[in-house]
């Protein structure tokens, strides 16, 4: 029973994650097709998968497991172990979500410092690289 609830809660969200897949920008994830792809249209993609990860895999994750290690703990009726359980979840999810918005902090500050005074490419000013508009 508790397989398929877990089935069953996973298959209310797909729907989402696959609304997601059309991309945080228009045009989806990949912002090239053949011979008009460029240096910035690299860039590009990797900025769209970055953002999906961020926007559209870590956070809506990191809020269903809080919510479910919350659930695990109130409803845990006394019992010591499912309250250890939700505990040990909410636990793992806070270290997993600051370690990766840490991560995307360092990689920025490293991005932003290392690239001042760098020249452009196109339209890629790597100054400010999480917003690229390629032309």
């Amino acid at each position: 029973m508790k397989h398929l609830l877990k089935i069953f809660a996973l298959s209310l969200f797909l729907p989402l994650f696959a609304r997601a897949a059309s991309g945080p920008v228009t045009g989806g994830l990949v912002p090239c097709s053949g011979p008009d792809c460029n240096f910035c249209s690299l860039m590009q993609l990797v900025v769209n998968l970055v953002k999906f990860g961020i926007y559209n895999i870590l956070f809506p994750l990191a809020g269903l497991l809080i919510l479910w290690g919350g659930i695990m703990m109130v409803s845990a009726g006394g019992k010591e172990e499912n309250y250890k359980k939700g505990k040990e979840i909410l636990k793992n999810t806070v270290i997993a979500f600051i370690i990766v918005v840490g991560a995307w902090f360092i990689v920025n500050a490293l991005i932003t410092t290392l690239a001042k005074g760098a020249v452009n490419v196109g339209s890629f000013n790597p100054t400010n690289w999480f917003q690229i508009n390629c032309k």
